[in-house]
C-alpha cells in the first residue's frame, strides 16, 4: 500500500476535482533515471545537480570500484525515495494545499477514498474562506520575577 498525498490549488475548495494525488513510494523510473526523472517532474535544481553530480562521480571515479557504486546508489535512492516529497514540497510552496493524506492500493482507490470523503462531509461555511488559524498572544514577563515556564525564557535574558 502506498500514501497519497492530496494537494488543491491555491484558493481551491477542499472537494476541487483537479486536486492533485501523488503517491510517496519508491519510484523505479526514478532509481534507473534519475536526473531525467526530476527534470520531467520540473524539478529543474535537483534534476541538474543530480546531472552534475553524476558527471562528477563518473569522472573522479572512473574505474568501477565500491566506494563510486556505493555513492551512485546512494544518490540514486535518494531520487527514488525522496523525489515525491520534492514535487510536493515544490507545490506548497507554490501555494497548493495539502489537504489529505490517503492509505491506498492504487490510485483509483485513493481517489474513491477522497471523493467519498469530501462527499460526505459536504462544503462547510468555513471551507469557502479559508483564514489562517488564530495564534495566542504573546505574554509579558510576570512582574513578580517568576521563573516561565518551558526549557528556555524566551523574555530576554541571557
Amino acid at each position: 500500500m502506498a500514501s497519497y498525498l492530496v494537494l488543491t490549488s491555491p484558493g481551491a475548495l477542499k472537494s476541487d476535482e483537479n486536486a492533485r494525488f501523488i503517491a510517496d513510494k519508491f519510484s523505479w523510473i526514478a532509481f534507473v533515471f534519475p536526473a531525467f526523472w526530476l527534470l520531467y517532474q520540473r524539478q529543474w535544481i535537483a534534476g541538474i545537480t543530480v546531472a552534475i553530480l553524476q558527471g562528477f562521480i563518473a569522472f573522479a571515479i572512473p574505474e568501477p570500484s565500491a566506494a563510486g557504486l556505493l555513492i551512485e546508489l546512494a544518490l540514486r535512492l535518494l531520487v527514488a525515495l525522496e523525489g515525491p516529497a520534492f514535487i510536493a514540497w515544490r507545490l506548497q510552496s507554490g501555494g497548493w494545499t495539502l489537504q489529505s493524506i490517503i492509505t491506498a492500493d492504487d490510485l483509483a482507490t485513493a481517489e474513491m477514498i477522497y471523493d467519498h470523503a469530501a462527499a460526505t462531509h459536504g462544503p462547510a461555511e468555513s471551507e469557502a474562506i479559508w483564514q489562517p488559524p488564530v495564534l495566542p498572544t504573546a505574554v509579558a514577563k510576570p512582574a513578580d520575577g517568576r521563573a516561565a515556564v518551558g526549557l528556555f525564557e524566551n523574555y530576554g535574558e541571557r
